[in-house]
């Protein structure tokens, strides 16, 4: 018996068997929290409006103009609420099967998603991450059964798969620690879609909307074109909107001129990328 159980052992591998501390408690996965699966929902369920149905859609883009709604009343135990963990177990391997925290108004949960109740002495942050760090195991697993650009986990891979957790001072701690991590890659990632946006914002007033040249036009007498007359009014009315310190000022025109695009600041020219830029075939983009 010892060595069939030590063939099965060898044969699911890292698997279904990931390295944990020594110290921590084995047990099946499935046996740490209650798990359950959205509803198959029909077109005719859908309507206008009502409350949102999530699928992997919503959990990872949140509600948008592709989320169907109704306005059926199911059972709670398939009511999604904020702060509720969520498991996709099919889909795209690499990009679909995981866990996430729903952080959109209720809704009702769709198939092909669990949603995630740690049983009582299991911190359920300490448990996301736990399902966060088995992400390479669920991943190897679906593959296995990967058809058509799909994978699954069943319930019975769930309940093959070994974890483990420490006690519930412990898991706390780890929860804590990991937590404060990802709030502060959170930080960094809003940090960076905000430089972002300024930049965004920045190239269109300097090489679209052409502002510094408006603004040196206006200090020079200079005619502006009809294109730009509204942010000539705007810039007239408000001089020092634009903020820009005279060293980055004075590099811009102070006249427009024509071109087959329209109005562009003098001396400035219209050509092919090329002419400025080469690609190399050799490096990724």
């Amino acid at each position: 018996m010892a060595g069939e159980a030590s063939a099965v052992v060898d044969d699911k591998g890292w698997l279904y068997h990931p390295y944990f501390p020594d110290h921590w408690k084995r047990c099946p996965l499935y046996s740490l929290a209650q798990w359950v699966n959205g509803l198959a929902f029909r077109n005719i369920q859908f309507s206008d409006s009502g409350l949102p149905v999530i699928k992997i859609a919503e959990i990872k883009g949140g509600i948008s103009g592709q989320t169907k709604f109704t306005q059926q009343t199911f059972d709670d135990a398939v009511r999604v609420r904020y702060g509720d963990l969520l498991f996709s177990w099919s889909g795209q391997p690499e990009t679909s099967i995981d866990a996430f925290w729903w952080r959109d108004p209720e809704g009702w949960l769709n198939q092909h998603i669990f949603r995630v109740t740690p049983t009582e002495g299991i911190d359920p942050v300490f448990f996301y991450y736990l399902l966060r760090y088995l992400k390479p195991n669920f991943v190897g697993i679906a593959r296995n059964k990967q058809t058509t650009g799909l994978g699954h986990i069943t319930k019975r891979d769930l309940e093959n798969l070994e974890a483990a957790y420490p006690r519930l001072p412990e898991q706390r701690a780890i929860a804590h620690i990991l937590g404060s991590l990802d709030d502060k890659i959170e930080l960094n990632r809003q940090m960076a879609q905000t430089l972002e946006s300024i930049a965004r914002a920045i190239f269109k007033s300097w090489f679209v909307d052409f502002d510094p040249v408006v603004v040196n036009a206006l200090r020079a007498g200079n005619s502006i074109p009809d294109k730009f007359t509204k942010r000539a009014a705007r810039y007239r009315d408000n001089p020092d909107e634009l903020s820009l310190s005279e060293e980055i000022q004075c590099q811009f025109p102070d006249r427009f001129q024509d071109s087959e695009l329209g109005p562009i600041p003098e001396r400035w020219e219209i050509g092919p990328l090329k002419q400025i830029a080469s690609l190399s075939t050799k490096t990724r983009v």
